[in-house]
């Protein structure tokens, strides 16, 4: 009877930092964590990290940055040559008109590197702006037909970049891991573009500090 009130303890939980999320995945992220008590040392290299914090984001960045090696491979004979462009079309794609700006943050970019890549898509043709006519100083931006044309074709060459990174990972383990590193990229992907503009230390005290308040 502990055990089920423990899952059920669990399951509770789980729902409050997974809000949407079916009993299904729970089921997966509660069997994986029952078969991973503690992680194998020989994925602790001498000179890497020593601890959990460091093992989990040395491993999610150099995933991240061998996909985007893929990725350049994938995009050189392409009309879109480069991920940043890539990102930016298909954040155009997904969010429909909009303004630099909030075009720019939803690529998490930084201004002035998304705004000289708007410009040089803008200059080719595959982004089209028109003048906002609420604010006459701000510009809508559109991707055009050859924009979205060019974007089809660097999500093919995309797709197989993609299939070759998860060649080795099944389905269910995709899903798992999706499940659980969804809640962190929905808060974060929020979180970092909002305070892009103050110091480290004045998010550190903002965000730890609040949580060391609700743990006393």
């Amino acid at each position: 009877m502990e055990k089920i009130i423990d899952a059920l303890q669990q399951w509770s939980d789980y729902q409050k930092t997974r809000p949407g999320s079916s009993f299904e995945d729970f089921c997966r992220y509660y069997l994986a964590g029952s078969k991973i008590k503690t992680v194998p040392q020989s994925i602790y290299k001498p000179g890497g990290p020593t601890d959990p914090d460091g093992m989990f984001m040395m491993t999610v960045a150099r995933c991240t940055l061998s996909f985007w090696v893929f990725m350049r491979i994938a995009l050189r004979d392409t009309p879109l040559p480069t991920v940043e462009d890539v990102m930016l079309c298909s954040a155009l794609n997904s969010l429909g008109e909009s303004r630099k700006t909030d075009l720019i943050n939803h690529a998490m970019m930084e201004i002035s590197t998304g705004t000289d890549n708007l410009n040089r898509l803008i200059k080719k043709g595959f982004v089209r702006q028109r003048t906002d006519p609420d604010d006459k100083r701000s510009k809508l931006l559109t991707l055009s037909p050859t924009g979205l044309t060019a974007l089809k074709q660097c999500f093919a060459k995309g797709t197989m970049a993609r299939e070759i990174f998860l060649a080795d990972m099944d389905d269910e383990d995709k899903k798992l891991v999706a499940t659980i590193l969804y809640p962190l990229q929905e808060k974060n992907s929020k979180l970092s573009v909002a305070n892009k503009g103050k110091s480290i230390e004045e998010i550190y005290s903002e965000v730890i500090g609040e949580r060391k308040k609700v743990k006393r």
